[in-house]
């Protein structure tokens, strides 16, 4: 497949910052951005103009419809993920969808459902398996530099979005789990591996906010932690919020019975404390440097070794390799819906207080 064609649907914030730019620098590999689509006319007519699609539309079906078109981008609101991705599935287009997969396990079962039938590539948001480092962890992990692994935390948190109010709505599919706690546990499960229970706590922590100098009422989740019984013996913890003004931790703590890794921590993308000398020496933890681009050299302070640079492959990237190569995309379908079914299942268990047994798994 030399030639793709491309659709955005959903010309947001995150389609302008990360999907419509990628896509215009990779003109001179064969990509093309055919057509953009939102339900705001003036969102789609500016990034045609800016991006230079053939086509701006307020109806996503005029995008599905172009025989000029092989991929699509759907970034429009939780709630419309599985709904718009089944119809571009039906329609033959490869999807590349932003998190999550859906709101409600039926509705993930019938997105995997609409890409099997189809034949057409289904990759789901976020791609954080593929950053080096967390392919890094899990070498240094699989080593042993760590020893067995007993504790996975990770977090992804923040103040709460000021100026998209649906956030805050269940109707639009707002949930602080479903919009950052998705970007968590897929941090954890990228380290960790799969879960097979989970039980959380979440409640409403400020229930009016303030979005584009308005007062909105919250009608979600806006705080929650969920506890995870991991498959391979280890516990697992994820912290997510719209209450997170400032923080000073790593994103992803991993603690084993010979040392602990830190990953995107303020001191450094990747540190590694072990108790086993090959890796740090007598004592003392091992820093990772981070280079521009998001590239990870993995230093010994006891100057034992210089890994190979790891460039990070965005999630779009990795899409378009995956159709031109035939290879499947990571997140998969069902990688999603395993992160999915544990969201799921953590807001019954904070709702009835009781831990929740997970019928998925992943990769």
């Amino acid at each position: 497949m030399d030639r793709i064609g491309f659709g955005v649907i959903g010309c947001g914030a995150i389609a302008n910052i990360w999907y419509l730019p990628q896509l215009q620098r990779l003109a001179d590999q064969g990509i093309e951005l055919v057509a953009v689509a939102d339900l705001v006319a003036e969102k789609a007519e500016a990034a045609r103009a800016r991006y230079g699609a053939r086509l701006a539309t307020t109806d996503y079906r005029e995008v599905l419809e172009r025989p000029d078109i092989q991929a699509v981008v759907i970034a429009t609101t939780i709630a419309t993920h599985a709904p718009i991705a089944i119809e571009a599935l039906r329609a033959g287009k490869h999807v590349l969808l932003q998190k999550p997969i859906a709101t409600s396990l039926a509705e993930a079962d019938q997105v995997i459902a609409a890409a099997r039938a189809s034949g057409c590539k289904l990759q789901v948001e976020p791609a954080h398996r593929l950053h080096p480092l967390a392919q890094r962890a899990r070498h240094l992990i699989a080593e042993g530099a760590i020893g067995q692994v007993c504790l996975v935390k990770a977090r992804s948190a923040h103040g709460g979005p000021p100026d998209r109010p649906w956030f805050y709505r269940r109707d639009q599919g707002g949930s602080v789990v479903f919009d950052m706690g998705v970007h968590a546990l897929h941090w954890l499960l990228a380290v960790a591996g799969p879960a097979r229970r989970v039980t959380a706590f979440a409640r409403t922590s400020v229930p009016v906010r303030t979005v584009n100098g308005q007062p909105v009422e919250v009608d979600i989740e806006d705080n929650a932690v969920l506890l995870l019984d991991l498959q391979n013996g280890a516990l697992g913890v994820v912290v997510t919020n719209y209450c997170t003004q400032a923080q000073l931790v790593p994103q992803v703590e991993i603690h084993g019975t010979a040392g602990t890794l830190y990953l995107n921590a303020p001191q450094g993308g990747l540190l590694l404390y072990s108790q086993r000398a090959q890796y740090c020496g007598e004592s003392g933890w091992l820093v990772a440097t981070r280079e521009v681009g998001h590239q990870a050299r993995v230093l010994d302070v006891a100057g034992l070794r210089d890994t190979p640079t790891m460039r990070a492959v965005s999630s779009l990237e990795h899409f378009i390799e995956c159709l031109r190569t035939g290879r499947d995309p990571v997140p998969s379908g069902e990688d999603a819906r395993h992160t999915l079914e544990i969201m799921v299942r953590a807001l019954t268990a904070a709702e009835t207080g009781q831990a929740q047994t997970l019928t998925t798994t992943t990769a």
